[in-house]
């Protein structure tokens, strides 16, 4: 399986990839190896719009990258962001938005919902599927369809195509499990749909694991261990067939497959210095008009964004208090919400909110809240403000 995917070190820098490129026919007859029919060469690296070169003191040293952020992530990136032949746009902050969007939001969260909830109602083992739904069925033609689309992939050249079936696969389960909720399904006893559920997304993971492989064989081979398939390399035939995975088989332990990695301070623009303010009559805080209206000043003091909840927990003495982590993009915060009566723990992680950013911290039971969700409730029900589609994390709402 692995010898369908080209060899590419994708080393960055003129005269790293000219030696290369010269020296590895030679290096092959050397070896008495048969001379490649064709290379498949991609295009310049570049920084920003300049090609990277020693000369111009631009190049990025791949194994001090690959040191700090590991080599299976560094490759994906690589590949996944460069349509071969073409040149393509390097910087660090790029590389840490797809490896939060793709891997640690994606993939990383998918594993970590799947394998919490086996561990909690399923006794830590691969669930008994029961009868398929339609919403089943759709994520099992999407799994098995991206695995045929990273083929075609491969065999065309277009491996950045493939990449990014498999990640619209992966955004496809986590909305599964938003849509069948087996949270739900464990509190009201559905033990045959709720292992028909989480059967059909650990299979899926398996699929999009097995794809990944060639590209990320450490972080793939956990994943897979995970799902009691260690010491498996996937075979193709294998990933085109629905049902791979082994009921009762037992789940193993993850340990934060892509953790996720906070954005460079250093990267982003310094504030403009402020302007001396002219002396004018001081501005008093105004309340709102009797109508209860407020202005559009009043609305610009409130910094609103969005947010991926990460961590969920009852807080213990309280019925109503729930301890969470989010993901505002740049930093992770802890916040307090009276939610604990509407949501199971579970449910939360991986939902993407919306928070008042810009409220002074507070603490809640001697918890620190840096923060604010937003949610509307008549009085019996309440339910979390989300956005309308896939944003990142510290999108700005306005």
């Amino acid at each position: 399986f692995r010898s369908w995917w080209p060899v590419s070190c994708h080393l960055i820098g003129k005269d790293i990839l000219t030696t290369h490129t010269v020296y590895w026919p030679i290096m092959l007859k050397a070896m008495g190896l048969p001379m490649p029919e064709m290379v498949f060469a991609h295009g310049w690296w570049l920084t920003g719009r300049d090609k990277m070169s020693k000369t111009a003191g631009n190049v990025v040293d791949p194994m001090a990258f690959a040191d700090r952020y590991g080599v299976d992530a560094f490759r994906y990136f690589l590949m996944a962001e460069m349509t071969l032949g073409q040149d393509a746009s390097f910087t660090e902050e790029g590389f840490i938005r797809r490896y939060n969007t793709d891997l640690a939001n994606d993939l990383g969260n998918m594993l970590n919902r799947v394998t919490r909830l086996i561990r909690s109602h399923c006794d830590g083992r691969v669930p008994e599927p029961g009868a398929e739904t339609a919403d089943d069925a759709r994520l099992r033609a999407a799994a098995l369809e991206a695995a045929e689309t990273m083929v075609r992939a491969v065999s065309d050249m277009r491996l950045d195509r493939g990449l990014a079936g498999l990640a619209g696969v992966l955004r496809e389960a986590n909305r599964y499990l938003e849509i069948t909720q087996p949270w739900t399904l464990a509190r009201q006893g559905d033990r045959a749909r709720l292992g028909s559920v989480l059967y059909c997304a650990a299979e899926t993971l398996r699929v999009i694991g097995g794809m990944l492989y060639p590209v990320m064989p450490g972080k793939m081979t956990e994943l897979r261990r995970t799902l009691s398939l260690e010491g498996k390399e996937p075979e193709f035939a294998s990933l085109r067939r629905w049902g791979g995975l082994t009921p009762g088989a037992e789940i193993g332990p993850v340990q934060g497959l892509f953790p996720r990695i906070a954005e460079p301070k250093g990267n982003k623009p310094e504030a403009a210095p402020a302007k001396p303010k002219e002396k004018t009559k001081e501005k008093t805080m105004t309340t709102p008009a009797e109508d209860g209206l407020i202005t559009i000043d009043d609305f610009r003091n409130v910094t609103l964004k969005t947010a991926r909840i990460l961590e969920a927990e009852r807080v213990e003495g309280t019925d109503k208090l729930m301890r969470l982590t989010v993901d505002l993009g740049a930093e992770q915060r802890p916040l307090v919400a009276g939610i604990a009566q509407h949501y199971a723990p579970e449910s939360l992680i991986g939902k993407t909110v919306v928070v008042v950013a810009n409220l002074k911290p507070a603490k809640i039971r001697g918890l620190e809240s840096r923060g604010m969700l937003l949610a509307a409730g008549d009085g019996t029900a309440l339910r979390l403000l989300t956005p309308d589609g896939e944003l990142p994390p510290g999108s700005r709402v306005s």
